[in-house]
């Protein structure tokens, strides 16, 4: 657990995947959608207007330093779900979760 005390700022996949993941979010996300980024970190692989068309953009993630620097989610909850393996939303609050 300690391993996630430090932010780690780095991409977990490389560009061409960060590619892919962007255009399939831009091609079947609808706009005005609930998103769930279950665990985020310091980017989610969201097109770039993606903030301005959605309702909502959460984040789940090991580290609330990460989770501040992501400039793409609304709101965000720190949570170590090894530890605590629920979700701290209401049910039905998303539309869709990546």
């Amino acid at each position: 657990e300690n391993f996630y005390n430090l932010p780690r700022l780095v991409y977990h996949i490389d560009e061409p995947a960060v590619a892919s993941l962007t255009q399939y979010y831009r091609a079947n996300v609808s706009p005005g959608s609930n998103i769930l980024d279950i665990c985020s970190s310091w980017v989610s692989h969201y097109p770039v207007e993606f903030p301005k068309m959605m309702k909502r953009i959460s984040g789940t993630g090991m580290n609330a330093l990460e989770l501040l620097a992501n400039d793409q989610l609304t709101d965000y909850e720190a949570r170590n779900l090894n530890v605590n393996p629920t979700l701290p939303y209401d049910d039905n609050s998303f539309d869709v979760v990546t």
